[in-house]
């Protein structure tokens, strides 16, 4: 990692991603841009013309990188290299998104909180379609404190390359090892063991279900011994079965992949990754496949 690009909410009165960006970036050594893209409308009453307009957002990036310079400083202070970026893009993820593309971080750190309307809603339509947009890896954080020597769990899935390619469980490995070392941590591989697929009604026999079992298995026992870490299973549905083991491993942060998905911008929901962040107790760190294209880009005039 060389560059860290951390969002920041110009609302908030803290920021958790600037802390463990800034322990991420002292690991490894990298440089840290603080970036705030602003949405405020509200332009000043007699001023709605063009450079009313004009000059209410130049003042209020003025005001966003005042803002930004002074959580720049302690960390500059202490021995770190750190940007500052404002501007103003509508809607605020597809700005974001355009930012991530045009900088190319390593990864990226962002707050994530509790929608209030919503019971037990932990994202926002902004987190959700950045998990799905943004090409490098998205690091949702918490408010709680990391501890001295966090766990870094790796949530791989082998067994079905049509949907997640093998390139992507070794990606999220290899980030998962870089994060580790870089906060002194611990690093280890969840799976879920399923049963083979079947129509809905059919049993299962034990036979059928050990041989799907032991197969699994194999590919992520060969996956960790590329990497060197140790893998914990459960048996179960995929998404309930990594909720559940995710409950009793505690990490500190859950590396999921992201598969591709159909090329539209603002698709509902944030999939599986999103889904596991709302039931969880833990940060995450969602990672694309190699060769992810944005749907934020486009091919055509």
């Amino acid at each position: 990692m060389h560059k860290i690009l951390v969002v920041v909410d110009p609302t908030a009165s803290r920021w958790p991603s600037v802390e463990k960006a800034a322990r991420i970036a002292r690991g490894v050594g990298a440089a840290l841009e603080l970036y705030v893209c602003d949405v405020d409308q509200d332009v000043p009453e007699g001023r709605s013309d063009a450079s009313g307009i004009a000059d209410h957002r130049a003042r209020l990036r003025a005001r966003r990188l005042e803002t930004l310079e002074r959580l720049a400083v302690p960390l500059r202070e202490a021995g770190l290299t750190v940007t500052t970026a404002a501007e103003w893009h509508a809607p605020l993820e597809e700005g974001i998104g355009h930012h991530v593309i045009r900088t190319a971080p390593d990864l990226v750190v962002k707050d994530t909180h509790w929608r209030a309307a919503v019971p037990r809603a932990m994202l926002t339509r902004t987190d959700t379609n950045l998990i799905r947009q943004i090409p490098a890896p998205l690091l949702l954080v918490r408010e709680t404190e990391w501890p001295r020597r966090p766990l870094v769990a790796v949530a791989v899935d082998p067994c079905h390359p049509a949907d997640y390619p093998p390139a992507l469980d070794q990606a999220m490995a290899g980030i998962g090892r870089r994060l580790g070392d870089a906060l002194d941590g611990h690093v280890e591989l969840l799976h879920v063991l399923q049963d083979p697929p079947h129509l809905p009604g059919d049993k299962v026999g034990v036979l059928e279900r050990a041989q799907a079992h032991a197969k699994a298995r194999a590919a992520v026992e060969r996956l960790a011994g590329d990497s060197g870490l140790a893998v914990h299973y459960t048996e179960g549905r995929g998404l309930d079965g990594l909720v559940s083991l995710a409950a009793r491993r505690e990490p500190t942060v859950l590396v999921m992949g992201v598969a591709s998905r159909p090329r539209w911008q603002h698709s509902a929901g944030g999939g599986t990754a999103a889904t596991v962040l709302e039931r969880a107790e833990c940060d995450l760190l969602a990672v694309k496949p190699p060769g992810f294209v944005s749907p934020l880009l486009v091919t055509d005039d």
